[in-house]
C-alpha cells in the first residue's frame, strides 16, 4: 500500500508539472504583429577621441557604423540605403518593359515590377508619375539623427581619455603607449523628426550613469589611431552597441502612437504596388486602405519648400489586398474602389492583417474589385466614399 501511494503522489506531481508547462507555454504566446516603420538615418555627430601626441580616434565613424546594425536588429524599424525612385519623373516615355532605371530594386522586385506593368497594358510611367506626388513615395515616416555628448574611457587613478560637452580631456601626463580602461560610459541624445518640415516627433537620452559599464582592458593608443577595427575587438562595441539600442527603444515608446503608413508606388489598374514588403512585415491576405493627398510646396513640385499637405477628402479612394510580397514591395488586388484612382504616392494605411486561417488565393484565380457601397455609418477599418 506504500508503494502504491508513492506512486500515486509521482503521478500527481508529474500532472501538475505538465499542467505547469502547459501554462508557461500559453503565457510565451507570441507578440502580436505590427508593421515596421520606414526611417531614413541620418548622421551622429560626435567629437573625436584625443590622444597624447597629438593622435585621435573618430568616434563618429563607429557611431554612424553601428546604428545601421542596431536599426537592422531592431523590430520596429526599417531603412533603406536607397531611395525607392531612383530618377525624378521627366516627360520622355520610360519604357516600363526595358528599362527600370527608374527605381532602386532588388531583381526579384524588378522582375515584379515588369510582369505586373506588362500585365496592366503599361507601355510608360509618364501617366503615373504626377509630379505632386512622385517623391512622397521616397520619403520616411521619420529620419532619424542623434549626438554623442560625451564619451568617457576611465582608467586607474581617475585618469580619463575621451571628451564631454565641456570638450576633450586633457592628455598632458599620459604615457604616450596607452592606458588600462576600468569603466566607459557615454551619453547619447537621438530624434526622430518629420523628414519635409524637420518637426521633432520624439526625442531619446541615454546618459552616463545608464551606460556605465565595467570594461577592464588596455587601450592602445597607436592601434586607435589607425582606424576602427581595433575598437570593435574591445568591450567598448558592446558599450556603444547597448546605448545605441536603448535610445532607438526609447524613440520608438514614443512614436507608437504615430500611426504605420506607406506609399503608393505604381498604379497597374485592378492592383497596386506599394513600397513595403518583407522588410516592413506585410504578409500576402493583408488589407490596407488607400488616400489620395494634396501637397502644398513654396515653387515647383517636389523641388521647392514643402508647406504642408494632408488628406485631400479625408476618406480612402481604395482597399486593396495584398497578393505578391517582395523584399520591399508589395502588390494589391484592388477590392474595393470609389470614383477616384489612387495616385502614385498616396497614403497607405492598414486595414487589417489577414486571419489566422486564411489561405492563399491559387495562383491566376482572382476577382475583380467591386464598387465601394456608401454608408455613413462605416468603421474606420472600411473604404469610405467621397
Amino acid at each position: 500500500m506504500k508503494s502504491f501511494g508513492k506512486i500515486a503522489v509521482l503521478i500527481a506531481g508529474a500532472a501538475m508539472t505538465m499542467g505547469n508547462q502547459k501554462c508557461q507555454q500559453k503565457a510565451a504566446a507570441p507578440p502580436p504583429r505590427i508593421l515596421k516603420k520606414i526611417v531614413d538615418m541620418g548622421a551622429i555627430r560626435s567629437s573625436p577621441v584625443v590622444f597624447p601626441g597629438g593622435g585621435s580616434f573618430d568616434f563618429r565613424f563607429v557611431a554612424n557604423q553601428q546604428i545601421y546594425g542596431v536599426l537592422q536588429e531592431s523590430k520596429e524599424f526599417t531603412f533603406k540605403y536607397a531611395p525607392p525612385i531612383a530618377t525624378a519623373p521627366v516627360n520622355e516615355v520610360t519604357n516600363a518593359n526595358g528599362d527600370t532605371n527608374m527605381f532602386n530594386l532588388t531583381s526579384a522586385d524588378g522582375a515584379m515590377m515588369k510582369s505586373s506593368a506588362r500585365q496592366a497594358g503599361l507601355d510608360n510611367y509618364q501617366v503615373q508619375y504626377a509630379q505632386t506626388a512622385w517623391c512622397m513615395v521616397n520619403l520616411p515616416q521619420a529620419k532619424i539623427t542623434g549626438s554623442v555628448n560625451s564619451f568617457e574611457l576611465i582608467g586607474g587613478g581617475g585618469i580619463t581619455v575621451g571628451f564631454t560637452p565641456a570638450g576633450a580631456f586633457p592628455t598632458n601626463g599620459l604615457s604616450s603607449t596607452g592606458i588600462d580602461v576600468q569603466f566607459s560610459q557615454l551619453d547619447l541624445s537621438m530624434l526622430a523628426i518629420h523628414p519635409l518640415t524637420s518637426t521633432v516627433m520624439a526625442a531619446s537620452n541615454v546618459n552616463a550613469k545608464q551606460t556605465k559599464t565595467s570594461v577592464k582592458f588596455t587601450l592602445n593608443f597607436g592601434a586607435f589611431s589607425a582606424g576602427p577595427s581595433a575598437y570593435y575587438q574591445t568591450p567598448l562595441a558592446a558599450v556603444t552597441k547597448k546605448a545605441l539600442t536603448n535610445a532607438v527603444a526609447g524613440l520608438n515608446d514614443q512614436l507608437k502612437s504615430e500611426e504605420w503608413f506607406s506609399r503608393v508606388m505604381a498604379n497597374h489598374d485592378t492592383h497596386l504596388v506599394v513600397v513595403g514588403g518583407t522588410d516592413v512585415g506585410i504578409e500576402v491576405g493583408d488589407q490596407f486602405l488607400i488616400y489620395n493627398e494634396e501637397y502644398y510646396w513654396e515653387g515647383e513640385p517636389c523641388n521647392s519648400r514643402y508647406l504642408g499637405g494632408g488628406s485631400a477628402v479625408n476618406a480612402a479612394v481604395a482597399k486593396i489586398e495584398i497578393d505578391y510580397v517582395g523584399d520591399e514591395i508589395s502588390r494589391g488586388r484592388i477590392v474595393e474602389q470609389n470614383d477616384f484612382n489612387a495616385v502614385v504616392g498616396a497614403k497607405v494605411k492598414l486595414s487589417k492583417f489577414h486571419d489566422p486561417t486564411y489561405a492563399q488565393p491559387i495562383a491566376g484565380v482572382q476577382s475583380t474589385g467591386q464598387s465601394i457601397a456608401q454608408s455613413p455609418a462605416q468603421s474606420s477599418a472600411q473604404v469610405n466614399t467621397k
